[in-house]
């Protein structure tokens, strides 16, 4: 039986199988634009995770011609069969690849490649031997992308971890494994300091930023300026045309008017001003829209990136609805006509957009522009609010999100009749960067949140995938799915690619089968079942813990005990099932690159053990009304803590707060835990100081209740 994931659109498996080989014997014919020599090299380099498949000194080989294709065949969707699709014919002597275009080549060589790992990985002792097969392939929607971090909240959030510490080497990599899954878009998060010289603004770079590391040995954090990869070495030229030899595009995805390089940590004045005596953070750190400084940074950050030579942007609009700009210039400008802060904010970045748009299109015209945008509540839109949206904004800006949660399934159905479905290229798939504002602990299914029912916040993978079919029985444009961190989160991008493609496949069905293919039938099933058995506590999920986190609002009960009592007893035998997987991904070529995502499975499932002696004792300490059992008790939840940070520095070097921005804040928990636990304990000398735990979490708050909806933090 043949099995591929992506799903294929049309699987014919006849009698027979391949005689034994060993690697392959290419015989490429050129079409368009490709040559032959470029058509060799994009097959070594598809061959990243088995290079033996292509090895010149092999014995017994499976000769694969490539063809354009020969004949028309009869699918649903030309056009796509014709950019993007192949035919793949296994014979019991050869195979035979037709195609259309680059990407029809790509994505056959891909498919052929991955029917053969899973052979690999079922252990073949004689060679490589496949079934019979003609598979007709093709997508259901143009583009499947996906959001990978460059910069994300660099210098306002964290200084950098996982995908935006990466060199050309590990883009490269994670290249392959996007188009291992048929993705074919990577939008590039710029959020923060600029991961590029910028010379005209070289206060906004990526470039020497003070940091405190941890030094193991000594026990001790030492200070050092550190800059992005991409400046101590600049290779986003070359990755972007490596991107393009496989027919992937790259776009920017920045900010509208929000956290656009380091420009308001180097102006304080320039930011917005809030109303009077109100409370509230510019936590988005957009520019004030009445200071033509501004307006001439914006617009040549927006220039410089269109120099760099990206496909495209995906401008990103704060969530930020509670206030807008009230310096006289904006009061007057915008909040004259407006009947609440959002309208005032909404006209104003409209205006925005479309000066960005003129700048941008006058250095290229192909680029395209998309938004992410429209969040901020009432979720429900007024249909001539969406009619007079958009009429305010040109009429070829496509929409890299769309609604889906929190909202019934007819508001999506609005907004693809509203903008046509051809600009519709996401929703709100946001499992993936939800986990990664979880202080680098593990979250994919349901099954690994507490309570999941009760959590005001609905991201999960089982969600983002009903979304993505969604998408394709709309016959939308495109999907994003966000991979704001990579290790340990690999079964987002398995589900991007597979239901982005265009299949229906039943959920358990489809990650069975995900962890099977890409690990091997007993080794996937093992993966699978310690993935779906973790259960993650954030370690603001404590009634002590009084500072707003809505991504995981519950907090914990006298009812969650037997759940957490469950979880300690099943830690040990699942702590031993991560190392064992460890060990064999280690041990076995085609699945190394699979190490440092168990290593950091591993790392967070041991701060789990922690955290849940943490969530008990401050449990006990809410319901001690003995004063010194009470004051033991809150010493027990410090040290807790304690364990906790020290786990996570034995990995991580990013976990002090950032505040250069005046807003102090930290995607660990452990210091604004410190800080509460010293204001208990000391009333009469507390410290004000707040340590946000995620500077976008503030734009979040609507998911929670009014109280801490209306918190001024």
């Amino acid at each position: 039986m043949t099995v591929l994931l992506p799903e294929p659109k049309l699987v014919t498996t006849q009698e027979g199988r391949t005689l034994p080989f060993e690697a392959l014997e290419l015989d490429v014919t050129a079409a368009g634009e490709m040559s032959r020599e470029e058509m060799q090299e994009i097959a070594q380099r598809r061959m990243w995770n088995a290079p033996w498949l292509l090895a010149a000194d092999a014995g017994r080989t499976l000769p694969v011609r490539v063809v354009p294709f020969r004949a028309e065949v009869e699918v649903e969707n030309p056009d796509l069969f014709r950019s993007q699709g192949y035919i793949l014919e296994v014979h019991s002597d050869h195979a035979v690849i037709e195609y259309g275009d680059r990407q029809g080549y790509v994505a056959g060589l891909t498919s052929l490649k991955n029917l053969i790992l899973t052979q690999h990985l079922t252990g073949q002792a004689d060679g490589y031997q496949l079934d019979c097969t003609r598979i007709v392939d093709y997508p259901s929607i143009p583009v499947r992308a996906v959001s990978p971090t460059f910069s994300w909240y660099a210098g306002y959030g964290r200084i950098g971890f996982d995908m935006q510490l990466w060199g050309y080497a590990e883009w490269e990599q994670y290249l392959q494994q996007c188009i291992d899954q048929k993705i074919n878009q990577l939008n590039m998060v710029m959020y923060g300091y600029w991961p590029f010289e910028f010379e005209q603004y070289p206060e906004t770079t990526f470039k020497d930023i003070p940091v405190e590391i941890w030094n193991a040995e000594n026990d001790r954090w030492l200070k050092i300026d550190y800059s992005h990869p991409n400046i101590e070495e600049n290779f986003l030229a070359e990755f972007i045309e490596l991107a393009h030899k496989f027919g992937v595009s790259i776009f920017a995805y920045v900010g509208l008017n929000s956290y656009n390089g380091g420009y308001t940590i180097a102006h304080p004045e320039k930011r917005m001003t809030p109303p009077a005596d109100s409370g509230f953070l510019n936590d988005f750190d957009s520019v004030c829209l009445s200071d033509q400084e501004n307006i001439d940074y914006i617009l040549a950050s927006m220039r410089k990136i269109a120099e760099l030579g990206f496909d495209g942007f995906s401008l990103e609009e704060s969530e930020e609805g509670f206030w807008f700009c009230e310096c006289p210039a904006c009061t007057q400008r915008w909040h004259a006509n407006a009947k609440s802060a959002g309208e005032a904010k909404h006209a104003a970045n409209m205006w925005l957009l479309n000066q960005i748009y003129d700048t941008v299109r006058a250095v290229r015209s192909d680029l395209v522009l998309g938004i992410r945008a429209f969040r901020q509540p009432p979720l429900v839109k007024d249909p001539e609010w969406l009619e007079e949206t958009v009429a305010s904004i040109p009429d070829d800006i496509v929409l890299f999100w769309a609604p889906a949660l929190y909202v019934p399934d007819s508001e999506f159905t609005k907004w693809v009749e509203a903008f046509g479905k051809h600009r519709i290229w996401g929703r709100d798939s946001e499992s993936n960067s939800i986990t990664s504002t979880m202080g680098r602990l593990y979250r994919v299914f349901t099954s690994n949140i507490i309570r999941y029912e009760d959590e005001p916040n609905e991201m999960s993978i089982e969600r983002d995938i009903e979304q993505h079919i969604g998408s394709v029985e709309h016959d939308v444009h495109g999907i994003n799915g966000f991979m704001f961190e990579w290790y340990g989160l690999f079964m987002h991008q398995f589900a991007h690619g597979n239901y982005g493609w265009g299949s229906t496949m039943p959920q358990e069905e489809f990650f069975e089968r995900a962890c099977a293919l890409h690990f091997g039938p007993d080794l996937g099933a093992r993966v699978l079942r310690v993935l779906r058995s973790i259960l993650t506590i954030h370690e603001s999920q404590i009634e002590l813990y009084t500072t707003p986190f809505p991504f995981q609002a519950n907090i914990i009960n006298d009812g969650d005990r037997p759940q957490i009592q469950q979880a300690i007893g099943d830690h040990p035998h699942l702590l031993e099932q991560i190392r064992d997987i460890q060990e064999q991904v280690a041990a076995e070529p085609a699945l190394q690159h699979y190490l440092p995502h168990f290593t950091k499975i591993e790392n967070a499932h041991r701060r789990n053990r922690v955290i849940y002696d943490l969530v008990l004792s401050a449990l006990d300490y809410e319901q001690e009304t003995d004063p010194a059992r009470k004051a033991d008790l809150l010493d027990e939840v410090a040290r807790h803590n304690e364990r906790d940070f020290a786990i996570a520095k034995e990995m991580f070097f990013d976990l002090n707060p950032v505040s250069q921005t005046g807003v102090r804040s930290c995607m660990m928990p452990y210091h604004e835990m410190k800080r509460l636990i010293h204001n208990i304990k000391n009333p009469d000398a507390p410290d004000e100081d707040i340590i946000v735990s995620g500077i976008e979490a503030l734009g979040w708050l609507w998911l929670q209740d009014d109280e801490a909806r209306n918190a001024q933090v």
